[in-house]
């Protein structure tokens, strides 16, 4: 990873939370990775703190199924992380409304089998978010 994500991975403490921006948990023999939040890559979007979320490979490919099912579910979780880039720490509000983005896609397209793609398992894992957010590394 560059320079500007591993600033991030710092500055939020994702190690010693063991979490990444939406919330996930990051599992053995997984990795970080960027997602640009404001200009995305496809459009030559910098890889600049103030453009980056950090998320785990199973959150970040889920994010991008929902990008391409719901526009709008994907648009507000994006809000989410940009509001958590600009305070610079991971806020269990912000967290919590992710969750909650999260189970209203879940309900929209997986429970009612409305939109067919492949599912893992790792995206349905999250754990319950504490307020506050005092967390020890798991793995």
């Amino acid at each position: 990873m560059k320079e500007p994500g591993l600033n991030l991975i710092r500055r939020f403490q994702l190690r010693e939370l063991n979490l990444d921006f939406m919330g996930y948990e990051l599992q053995p023999n997984d990795i970080y990775t960027f997602h640009h939040l404001i200009i995305p890559s496809c459009k030559n979007g910098p890889y600049e703190e103030w453009n980056g979320a950090i998320l785990c490979s199973a959150s970040h490919q889920y994010l991008h199924i929902i990008e391409q099912v719901d526009k709008e579910i994907f648009l507000a979780i994006t809000r989410e992380m940009i509001i958590e880039n600009i305070k610079g720490y991971l806020d269990p509000k912000n967290l919590l409304q992710i969750h909650a983005l999260l189970e209203k896609f879940e309900k929209e397209y997986i429970e009612t089998k409305k939109c067919k793609f492949d599912t893992k398992e790792e995206y349905f894992i999250r754990p319950f978010i504490e307020a506050p957010l005092i967390r020890k590394r798991t793995i």
